[in-house]
C-alpha cells in the first residue's frame, strides 16, 4: 500500500485502466493520473503518469514507464527508467536506464546498467567493490601492456605522423583483440584520488560501471546524441554547448573519446576551450582519433572490455559526419593542453593524453 494515495485508489479503481489501480504486489499510476506530493509504499510502483514530489519505496522497486513523467526525490531498492526523470536516485541495489529514457539528475546505487541511445546528463556514485587494479588482470595482457607502453609517442615527429597516416583503413566494424589501452590505464592512474571524472559519450554501460567503479564521481553528459538531435532539428551546432554548462574546475578528468572527429576546427577549438575551463589544474583530457573514416557509414563508440582492452560498438542511431585530421592537426587544436602520451593502438587508432598546466 503507497500511503498518500488512498483518496486516489477509492475513487479512481471503478476507472478504466488508464488510472491509478492496485494490482497484487504492485501498484500502477496511469497515464491519465497527475500526483504531487509524497509517497511511502511497501510495494513495487509502476509509474505510467506524472509524479511531482518524492518516493520512498526502500525495499521494493520503482518503474518509471515509457510515458512517465516523474519529478523527484527517489529512494528505492531498485529503480527502472524508461520515461522521463528529473530528480536524485538513492538505490540500495540497482539502477537500470533503458534506450527510452531522458534521465538528468544523481544517481546513488550498487549497480548501474545503462542502454546505448538513453538521454543522459548525470552524476553516478556506485558503492565501491573491493579495490580493482587499473592494469590488466591477467599476466599475457599486462605483458603486452608493457611491450607497448615501451613505444610511446609523445609530441610525434613529423615522420611519424606520417607513419601513422599510412596506415591501411578500417576493415570492419570492431578492433582486434590487442593489448589493454595505456591511456586509459595511464588517465586512471593519474587521477587525484580517485577524483571526478567527465564522461562525454556516447552513452556505454560498459564503460560508466567502469570508471564509476574507478573514480570518486562520474558525470555523463552524451554530446554525441545531442549532436544529433541539433543536427536533426537543424539548429546551429553552437547550441549543444549549453550542455557543457558545469562550473570551473569541476573535473580531474575528461573523456572526450573520439567527440573532435565529429566536429570541425571552429567548433573543436570551442570545445578544448570548454574542457580548459572546467578542468582542474594538473587535470587530464584523453582524446582518441580514429583512423580512415571516410569509409565509415556508421557512428561507434569505444566499449572498454577485459583487461582495458577496447572494441568498437556501431551507434545506429547516431547521425554526425567526419572529420579526418593528421597528428599535427589534432596537437594543435589541443594546444592549450600540454601533450603527455600517445600511442597507436589497432588499425592506426591513435590515443592521446593531455594535462592542464
Amino acid at each position: 500500500m503507497l500511503k498518500g494515495l488512498s483518496i486516489l485508489r477509492k475513487t479512481k479503481r471503478a476507472k478504466s485502466g488508464n488510472s491509478l489501480v492496485s494490482m497484487g504486489e504492485k501498484t500502477i499510476i496511469g497515464e491519465q493520473v497527475s500526483f504531487e506530493g509524497s509517497m511511502r509504499g511497501n510495494e513495487d510502483l509502476l509509474i505510467n503518469g506524472s509524479v511531482k514530489g518524492s518516493i520512498e519505496l526502500h525495499d521494493y522497486h520503482l518503474t518509471v514507464a515509457p510515458k512517465g513523467q516523474v519529478q523527484a526525490e527517489i529512494y528505492a531498492k531498485n529503480v527502472t527508467i524508461s520515461g522521463r526523470l528529473v530528480g536524485n536516485i538513492k538505490a540500495t541495489c540497482k539502477v537500470d536506464i533503458t534506450k527510452e529514457a531522458d534521465f538528468s539528475g544523481e544517481i546513488k546505487a550498487k549497480h548501474i546498467s545503462v542502454e546505448d541511445g538513453a538521454y543522459l546528463k548525470a552524476v553516478i556514485e556506485l558503492d565501491r567493490e573491493p579495490q580493482k587494479k587499473a592494469e590488466p588482470a591477467d599476466k599475457t595482457a599486462e605483458q603486452a601492456a608493457s611491450r607497448s607502453e615501451k613505444e610511446p609517442l609523445t609530441l610525434l615527429s613529423d615522420a611519424e605522423s606520417l607513419a601513422i597516416s599510412a596506415h591501411h583503413p578500417w576493415e570492419d566494424t570492431s578492433l582486434e583483440p590487442d593489448p589493454a589501452s595505456n591511456v586509459v590505464r595511464l588517465f586512471l592512474e593519474g587521477l587525484k584520488e580517485e577524483g571526478e571524472v567527465l564522461d562525454v559519450g556516447p552513452v556505454c554501460g560498459e564503460n560508466i560501471s567502469f570508471f564509476a567503479q574507478r573514480v570518486k564521481r562520474l558525470y555523463v553528459c552524451d554530446m554525441f546524441l545531442r549532436l544529433d538531435q541539433e543536427r536533426r532539428k537543424s539548429l546551429p551546432i553552437s547550441w549543444v554547448w549549453q550542455h557543457l554548462d558545469y562550473p570551473p574546475q569541476s573535473f580531474d578528468g575528461i573523456l572526450l573519446w573520439n567527440l573532435i572527429d565529429c566536429l570541425d576546427d571552429n567548433e573543436v577549438g570551442r570545445l578544448v576551450e570548454l574542457c580548459h575551463n572546467i578542468v582542474r589544474s594538473g587535470g587530464m583530457v584523453m582524446v582518441f582519433v580514429l583512423a580512415e573514416q571516410a569509409i565509415q557509414t556508421v557512428v561507434n563508440s569505444f566499449v572498454i572490455g577485459e583487461g582495458i582492452r577496447l572494441d568498437l560498438r556501431p551507434q545506429p542511431h547516431l547521425d554526425i559526419p567526419f572529420h579526418i585530421r593528421q597528428n599535427r592537426e589534432v596537437l594543435a587544436l589541443l594546444a592549450p593542453f600540454i601533450p603527455i602520451k600517445s600511442f597507436i593502438y589497432q588499425k592506426g587508432l591513435r590515443q592521446f593524453l593531455f594535462q592542464r598546466d
